[in-house]
């Protein structure tokens, strides 16, 4: 019965959407105050429009989580730009294909998550959006970014770009929030260098989680105030002398963690990096779940459980990465193959020619007397 006079009551309120009555957007969505809403939840209503939706102005965290929203309206950026109060908007699981056109000075956190975006730049009506610190882009395909991306943003403390198919970033990409930037969390994507992180110059943490790395950056080598390094699950086979990690212990960095799970580490072409790990100043923070890969006789061994004087790295595996050396000895092999198989079928050839002269060789006839 209770469900039946609910059904009820939602064919009522979209039936007045439809032939243009106003309704309070409590009416509609979810409010944790009837006279005076702070937090206002709209998700999963349908909503292809705000047109004839009343909000109030205390309202400071609004969420649209999966409908069928794109803003291209004047009318709708209108309504939220109205919102004076208004800190925090989520509009992830709505069908944008570009970034709405803002304007809102008092907003604080952007959630666009799981949306149709193919380009991260924001419009220069963010602008006026001096108090935006925060915002998600994660789960979207951007592939690429760029400066032109945020160069209308000036305050952005925290950014999150996680599976947003990204295999590059531009060195200037972040210039114009270089002074701002805090976090920045980039996990499940393609990166495999990180040129743009010498700009952050009040960096605090990066999440490389997830991403396509075979070797720590050459830019983190110099870390001017970032205390947290995501590395996990990556490509990563050797820390050795040429590590960021040596530099790190040679100035005497303190304050700084990195986590490194989940990489394939060739054990025998990282024994410094497993010497290192048994220190006391070890910045490895998961350094007890790290595990060799190759070589064979180490796979699975953690690597805080090796003593390097005592390894026996003699026998050198063969590397994925020698696929040039693999087909020459392949081919070489095929050569000996054929010189042997023909040099056999010659010797054969003429063992058989020879016999076959003496068994045949004419007998001189004797003289017949006359």
């Amino acid at each position: 019965m209770k469900s039946m006079i609910h059904y009820l009551l939602i064919v009522i309120v979209f039936t007045g959407l439809t032939t243009g009555e106003i309704h309070n957007v409590c009416e509609i969505c979810t409010c944790d105050n009837l006279d005076k809403p702070i937090t206002v939840h709209c998700d999963s209503k349908n909503l292809s429009n705000l047109t004839n939706i009343r909000f109030n102005s205390s309202i400071e965290t609004l969420s649209f989580i999966n409908n069928s929203l794109t803003f291209k309206s004047v009318g709708d950026l209108e309504t939220i730009n109205n919102i004076t109060s208004l800190k925090s908007l989520i509009l992830s699981n709505n069908p944008l294909s570009t970034i709405p056109e803002f304007s809102s000075s008092n907003l604080t956190n952007l959630q666009l998550e799981n949306t149709y975006l193919k380009t991260a730049t924001f419009p220069k009506s963010y602008e006026n959006s001096t108090n935006l610190q925060s915002i998600v882009l994660s789960n979207n395909k951007l592939g690429k970014l760029t400066r032109e991306n945020f160069k209308s943003l000036s305050s952005l403390t925290k950014i999150s770009l996680d599976n947003a198919q990204l295999n590059t970033i531009d060195h200037d990409t972040f210039t114009s929030i270089s002074t701002s930037l805090q976090s920045i969390s980039l996990v499940s994507n393609s990166l495999k260098s990180a040129e743009f992180l010498p700009t952050l110059n009040n960096l605090l943490s990066i999440n490389f989680d997830k991403n396509k790395f075979q070797q720590l950056p050459t830019e983190i080598i110099k870390p001017v105030r970032t205390k947290h390094f995501f590395f996990r699950d990556n490509q990563i086979n050797i820390i050795d002398e040429l590590s960021p990690l040596y530099y790190w212990t040679k100035t005497n960095l303190t304050g700084i963690e990195i986590y490194l799970n989940n990489n394939p580490f060739d054990c025998c072409q990282s024994r410094w990096f497993i010497h290192y790990l048994t220190g006391s100043n070890n910045l490895v923070k998961d350094s007890f779940n790290l595990t060799c890969a190759l070589p064979q006789a180490y796979t699975g061994r953690r690597l805080i459980d090796l003593h390097v004087d005592s390894m026996d790295c003699s026998t050198k595996p063969v590397y994925p990465s020698n696929k040039l050396t693999i087909i020459v000895l392949c081919l070489m092999g095929v050569f000996i193959f054929i010189l042997i198989a023909v040099g056999t079928a010659l010797r054969r050839r003429n063992r058989n020619y020879f016999g076959r002269r003496q068994q045949y060789e004419t007998i001189p006839s004797a003289d017949i007397p006359t």
